[in-house]
């Protein structure tokens, strides 16, 4: 497929991960047929889908490049799917429950020929209300929290310019095929959830920066599948300490344990109060179960990165926002006082300020 005048700058590859997208396919396809002019190739990884949305939209959508997964092997893995088999210079990863903005790719372009190789996402709108952000870039805690900034807030435009942000998001990250040749393909094992955060994190270790391009526009439903249920909340747990444990070294992990101990107690209370208590505890068994493969990665991680763990503080936050589905305000405000006290005892502001 081919349009318009960014020929020149070498074929993208757009890779949509779908699982149950009857819902949602057919406009994010439509969408990108007619807001991209690029030469491009778009690549549908579908995971075993029981609603057989794959199946369905792979006889519409012949000249898109379908493969369909005999089982659902996970966010990670199905994602690999399609970048093993992307032929662009160029990688654009897409979640199905989006559409895109005129002109998204161009924007995403404009800011990759000023700031390099990296990885860049775009900003994200509320499908439902299109004045409401989804994110303003994504964000990084030093105790291992991914978030979308400005989540459910209005959009100001209080964040209209082209920024270095934590991580950028797998609902819609473009960088070149190259990023993945030389950081390494989506961890396996997280299955779902912070597989983006730990990209972003390891490609931040070999000095590939995040950049969030507010000009660049898509809108998304968001959590189409899990919503914040116990699933959700047990992988996001489980995930952020594979993905601390695999990327800090150990005196790192170790400078940051009595802060991190303490978080826990504060997360068991509140999981006990969401009665998802059974979830975190979970969450311990799959570190354990996980540990010969997380000791493994810091190994391999150790030996590729060049950025050391207080340039990675530079580049993290203490505090974290949540939306208020998740915490009220006032929780939240609580958490992040506790989580300056522990960033300042953990050394962070002073790392941060020693630039």
């Amino acid at each position: 497929m081919m349009n318009g005048d960014y020929t020149k700058k070498g074929m993208v590859s757009i890779i949509i991960l779908n699982y149950n997208g009857e819902k949602f396919l057919e406009n994010c396809l439509e969408s990108i047929i007619r807001e991209t002019n690029q030469s491009y190739e778009i690549i549908v990884v579908d995971n075993n889908s029981p609603d057989k949305s794959g199946e369905k939209f792979s006889k519409k959508y012949q000249k898109c490049n379908f493969i369909l997964n005999k089982k659902n092997v996970g966010v990670s893995e199905g994602l690999n799917i399609g970048i093993r088999n992307a032929k662009g210079k160029f990688v654009v990863l897409l979640n199905n429950d989006l559409i895109v903005a005129p002109k998204w790719l161009e924007h995403l372009f404009d800011a990759h020929e000023i700031y390099g190789n990296g990885l860049y996402q775009p900003k994200f709108l509320k499908m439902k209300d299109r004045s409401v952000l989804d994110s303003a870039g994504n964000l990084i805690s030093i105790f291992g929290f991914g978030f979308s900034r400005e989540k459910g807030k209005k959009d100001t435009l209080q964040y209209n310019a082209i920024e270095e942000i934590g991580f950028a998001a797998g609902t819609c990250l473009f960088c070149t095929k190259e990023i993945f040749d030389k950081v390494g393909l989506f961890d396996e094992k997280l299955f779902a959830y912070n597989e983006d955060l730990d990209l972003g994190w390891r490609a931040r270790l070999l000095n590939f920066k995040s950049y969030y391009v507010p000009k660049s526009i898509v809108y998304h439903h968001g959590s189409a599948q899990w919503k914040w249920s116990g699933e959700k909340f047990y992988l996001l747990e489980r995930n952020r300490w594979i993905v601390l444990l695999s990327n800090y070294n150990i005196k790192t992990i170790l400078k940051l344990l009595p802060s991190l101990l303490i978080i826990e107690m504060v997360l068991l209370v509140f999981f006990t109060k969401k009665r998802m208590l059974k979830k975190k505890l979970r969450s311990y068994g799959g570190i354990i179960q996980f540990t010969n493969h997380i000791r493994r990665r810091r190994k391999q991680i150790n030996k590729l990165k060049n950025v050391n763990d207080d340039e990675i503080f530079k580049s993290f936050c203490c505090a974290i926002e949540t939306p208020l589905e998740v915490s009220k305000t006032e929780g939240i405000e609580k958490f992040n006082k506790l989580l300056k006290i522990l960033g300042n005892l953990a050394g962070y502001y002073k790392i941060k300020n020693n630039t």
